[in-house]
């Protein structure tokens, strides 16, 4: 906050003095390149293998609780090729009236983010018209659930404990 408050006192003198127009002219340019720097270091990650996250969250985590999905299921549940990705996880409740989910992938290619993302959410939203009538506990874990992406990256989970799966793949890239 005092950096802020540094800032303002600055930009007032500039204005003040007769030179304001080059330094507002310069000082905005610095925020905006201080502003994309941001933007693209929010929106890069590591690349890591997504074993070694499993391993970070087998470690940190209570995923073992869930099943391990394969691809044929990858696509029964997600609607995600195989072929769309570089790599993934993908881990779902062992009971049938579970809605916990973990599924991070590593697309091969960045255009595919979106595509990824939105099979994530038609799977979420399909899971609430499910359990809207009948399961408001599993509804609840749903509308709280994460999506983001992340570099190459895209995490879903859905779980009471979402915060500390997020942290652990936060950490890892």
């Amino acid at each position: 906050m005092e950096i802020f408050n540094k800032l303002i006192n600055s930009l007032k003198k500039i204005i003040e003095s007769e030179k304001s127009t080059r330094y507002i002219e310069v000082l905005f340019v610095m925020l905006l390149i201080s502003f994309m720097a941001f933007i693209y270091a929010g929106a890069s990650a590591k690349d890591v293998p997504l074993d070694d996250i499993e391993e970070e969250l087998i470690k940190k985590t209570d995923i073992q609780e869930m099943e391990k999905c394969t691809a044929r299921q990858l696509k029964q549940f997600m609607g995600i090729e195989q072929s769309m990705v570089d790599e993934y996880i993908y881990y779902k409740s062992k009971e049938a009236l579970g809605v916990e989910e973990l599924l991070i992938v590593k697309v091969k290619n960045r255009g595919k983010l979106t595509s990824v993302q939105t099979a994530v959410e038609n799977r979420v939203s399909s899971q609430i018209d499910l359990f809207d009538s009948y399961g408001p506990k599993q509804v609840k874990l749903l509308k709280d659930s994460i999506v983001m992406k992340k570099g190459s990256y895209i995490f879903y989970c859905t779980n009471a404990y979402k915060d500390k799966y997020e942290e652990v793949f936060k950490d890892a890239i």
